[in-house]
């Protein structure tokens, strides 16, 4: 889950949720990031080191994200831009299966699911 805005306090984020992230970046340029991408980011990820398992990685986020759903949706009324990003490496054959019950959670959380993956060879 990422959270992100041009003047995001990342402490601010973090005492409003209750929640430790993963990873912050004030406001400003970033050299990894995209050019021109400035806005400030509160993260919280999974990787292979939560879980290898993409479903319990997908339940860890989730569960997070829906014990402060309120403080999520009064976020993106302040203007916040709040996303559910998946990111992975895939091959030819990669296939990403999110059950349907998966898919409601997410959508009661109102929240975007954005596909990220990595396409390059290995």
């Amino acid at each position: 889950m990422i959270i992100k805005k041009s003047d995001l306090d990342p402490e601010a984020i973090t005492q409003r949720l209750g929640i430790e992230p993963s990873a912050t970046r004030a406001p400003g340029p970033d050299r990894w990031g995209p050019p021109g991408d400035t806005d400030g980011q509160w993260r919280l990820q999974c990787d292979e080191r939560t879980t290898r398992i993409f479903s319990e990685q997908l339940d860890v986020i989730l569960k997070a994200a829906e014990g402060c759903a309120q403080i999520l949706a009064m976020l993106r009324s302040e203007g916040f831009e709040v996303t559910l990003v998946v990111r992975g490496y895939a091959d030819n054959d990669s296939q990403l299966s999110i059950p349907a019950a998966g898919m409601a959670r997410i959508s009661r959380l109102g929240v975007p699911l954005t596909l990220r993956p990595s396409l390059s060879e290995r």
